[in-house]
């Protein structure tokens, strides 16, 4: 009882976060249980109850804390650098490989698939990573749907081609941002095709 107790004072609010951030990340939603996370944690199931109402309010918090984190904190911390609108997005795609952003964001997402809470959240992170990175894309001088495309094209790679193709080594890995970097950010020769407003005759 005594070192339940000790555990139990020990353990904060963001500990039961993260040991059910690393639980769905490995198993997924299904796995993250108040039972569960008690045993990881080595307390028992009412020391989760000093912390959150139930687990509708852990998951909430949980969502909170990946928008947060992954999305508000890196936005926060890399405008207050200063830099120039092209060195903002290299240090955004720099800071997701560096801290393995995508790994969290998999998961995430595949929760978001059948929860209308995940879901809600999901689309509120993506709707501001678009619009940081867009804005940097317009302060290059692109604009309209090409600005648009770029910011996707962006986000797509960045978020998303980790979980589609083996990691290269690092050294590859360092190569091909640069060169994606250099590619998102240079202006095409080409004029940029705008969709019709209506079909011609």
């Amino acid at each position: 009882m005594q070192q339940e107790a000790q555990a139990r004072a020990r353990l904060s609010r963001q500990d039961w976060v993260e040991a059910a951030r690393t639980m769905l990340v490995k198993a997924g939603i299904g796995a993250v249980s108040v039972d569960r996370l008690a045993t990881s944690l080595g307390v028992t199931r009412g020391s989760f109850y000093h912390h959150f109402a139930d687990r509708a309010d852990l998951l909430q918090v949980l969502l909170e804390d990946w928008s947060r984190r992954w999305t508000y904190e890196i936005d926060a911390q890399i405008a207050d650098l200063g830099l120039d609108p092209s060195n903002t997005i290299l240090a955004w795609m720099r800071t997701i490989l560096n801290r393995q952003a995508a790994d969290d964001d998999a998961p995430f997402r595949a929760w978001a698939l059948h929860d209308p809470m995940a879901r809600a959240v999901v689309k509120q992170v993506d709707e501001a990573r678009l619009g940081f990175i867009t804005r940097q894309f317009e302060a290059l001088g692109f604009t309209g749907i090409d600005a648009e495309n770029r910011s996707r094209l962006w986000l797509h790679y960045e978020l998303a081609a980790p979980a589609m193709f083996a990691g290269p080594s690092a050294e590859r890995e360092a190569a091909l941002l640069l060169e994606r970097h250099r590619f998102l950010t240079t202006p095409s020769t080409e004029p940029s095709m705008q969709s019709p407003t209506e079909e011609s005759p």
